[in-house]
């Protein structure tokens, strides 16, 4: 066999295995789970719902028209859940995934009505104030109230960092 026919079949072998590899592509080894999720009384589209499959990591959340699309799922038969906040988780078993073709499946969820115990959230101030660059203190009417005292300046003569001079001035730290 000469040089240029030796390249030729090269060449010849060499793309066979580029269009193998790339007809292999195209037709992949995994399926699809695609459908919509729409409220149950009324119809209307439900976006942000999350579809999961069970047992593995794939998942996907609805659009804002209430569609989505699980893809790259490996064929065989799962169970497929779809939950949302205010309606009730809604589960599919035996759905089967087979190669290169998209499985259709809807979901209705049914709007629940939501119990919460109340929650008690009492406000209060850290004794120590951390992100403070100066010592500070707050002075609130309550503790003007108990305060035996008849004007501003006789609640500010009882603050630290204040004093007064001969002529009834007030001083701030020294100044």
């Amino acid at each position: 066999m000469t040089r240029p026919m030796k390249k030729f079949l090269m060449l010849i072998f060499l793309s066979f295995i580029l269009f193998t590899q790339s007809f292999a592509n195209m037709f992949g080894t995994t399926g699809r789970i695609a459908g919509k999720a729409t409220d149950a009384s009324t119809g209307e589209a439900l976006p942000f719902v999350n579809v999961i499959i069970e047992g593995t990591s794939l998942g996907a959340a609805t659009d804002l028209d209430g569609n989505y699309s699980i893809i790259n799922v490996p064929p065989g038969v799962y169970s497929v859940k779809a939950s949302y906040i205010g309606y009730n988780t809604v589960t599919v078993q035996n759905v089967r995934v087979s190669i290169d073709l998209t499985t259709s499946l809807d979901f209705k969820l049914a709007s629940t009505e939501l119990t919460t115990q109340e929650v008690v959230v009492t406000a209060g101030r850290p004794l120590i104030e951390k992100s403070a660059t100066a010592s500070t203190d707050v002075v609130d009417s309550k503790f003007i109230s108990e305060l035996p005292v008849t004007n501003v300046t006789d609640i500010l003569q009882l603050q630290a960092g204040i004093v007064t001079d001969n002529s009834g001035g007030l001083h701030l730290r020294g100044g």
